[in-house]
């Protein structure tokens, strides 16, 4: 009667816990009712807590665990051009079907159908299809921009000093205006300032909130945006050989313009291996038989200054460099712009005429 009180009692117990005791597996199986005891239904109890709290957990760490597998979002269903300059946009995936564009080099473009081979992209205007292993693709594009791609800084404010340092009390290099584009120096610089190079000689801070930074991200061309892009440089190029005349100045210009592209070597004089600015405009005039001091600060001082609104083609314009000195120069070729060996980065190049403050100009032919 004893065994029997004992073996209700844990039934009631395990009743109450909402736990189960296991049935009879045969009838050969006779279950002894003192084996059914109250701590046989706790540990069944306990079990079945412990299985509960493992799916939970389970439950709650899964969406930490997928949002963890992107780490570019701003990448998702977009690809990334994979070339040095750039490659070819095909109507069909097929190397024989008609070009109708090109993804050039930081290309970005959305991704409207990824094959194994080919992938269906669109970017601008352009759509059309692209090989595999000119694209990168989501978290890997993402990953190479942070890695590769230049970042620049737009100019949102009608002038912007650059500062020496991350602070508006510190010396100003340098002024530049509204709709200028500069490339970023990732350096850790602290939110509020944005480190840019302004040329081969300046590079300072300007404030963030003035202007815009994103990646020199491209889209693609079509067909037709190509050539409508060549037939106005060779427009803009035919209409700036019309504003010069057969003065000298202007035969000094066109000389100049023939070293485009050539290299930027620090020291350098030779226009077609490497000069710098001072070295690229006293080697230009050597070649008409005129002698210019080395430096720029040198050539400031020793030729005769213009006013900054009488300038000609020829004459030359000085720029300060983050001492305060003068530390640039460049030559104005007419129609706004100025040509000059601006760093290692870009060689001799083609700029706006405001594209950085000028501190003086002077000329070297007179009519």
């Amino acid at each position: 009667m004893k065994k029997i009180f004992f073996a209700r009692t844990a039934l009631l117990a395990t009743a109450s816990l909402g736990i189960l005791v296991p049935s009879v597996s045969s009838n050969a199986e006779v279950l002894d009712e003192s084996k059914v005891s109250i701590t046989y239904a706790l540990n069944q109890y306990v079990e079945s807590l412990n299985t509960v709290q493992v799916s939970e957990e389970n439950t709650q760490e899964q969406p930490q665990e997928e949002a963890a597998t992107c780490r570019y979002p701003e990448f998702e269903g977009k690809c990334l051009a994979y070339v040095d300059e750039a490659v070819n946009v095909r109507e069909e995936p097929d190397e024989e079907s008609e070009r109708v564009g090109s993804l050039p080099v930081h290309g970005i473009a959305l991704v409207v159908e990824k094959g194994d081979t080919w992938t269906k992209i669109e970017s601008g205007i352009t759509m059309g299809y692209v090989r595999n292993d000119f694209l990168l693709f989501g978290d890997t594009a993402g990953a190479y921009a942070e890695e590769t791609c230049p970042k620049k800084a737009k100019i949102n404010t009608e002038t912007l000093y650059v500062r020496a340092k991350q602070d508006e009390g510190s010396d100003c290099l340098t002024m530049v205006g509204e709709g200028e584009s500069y490339e970023v120096i990732q350096d850790g610089s602290v939110d509020e300032w944005v480190h840019i190079r302004v040329d081969s000689d300046i590079e300072g801070y300007v404030s963030a909130q003035y202007v815009d930074v994103s990646y020199g991200f491209s889209h693609a061309l079509s067909v037709a945006e190509e050539e409508e892009i060549r037939k106005k440089e060779q427009e803009a190029e035919e209409a700036r050989l019309a504003e010069m005349t057969s003065t000298k100045r202007q035969e000094v210009v066109n000389y100049a313009l023939q070293f485009l592209g050539n290299p930027y070597v620090y020291g350098g004089t030779s226009l077609t291996n490497g000069t710098d600015c001072s070295g690229f405009t006293m080697s230009v005039y050597a070649h008409f038989g005129y002698g210019l001091p080395r430096t720029a600060a040198q050539q400031m001082a020793g030729l005769t200054n213009v006013s900054l609104d009488s300038i000609q083609p020829g004459d030359l314009l000085f720029y300060k460099d983050k001492s305060g000195n003068v530390g640039h120069v460049t030559m104005y070729i007419g129609g706004g712009q100025v040509v000059h060996a601006s760093s290692s980065t870009t060689g001799i190049i083609i700029s706006g005429i405001g594209y950085r403050t000028p501190c003086g100009a002077a000329r070297i032919i007179w009519d």
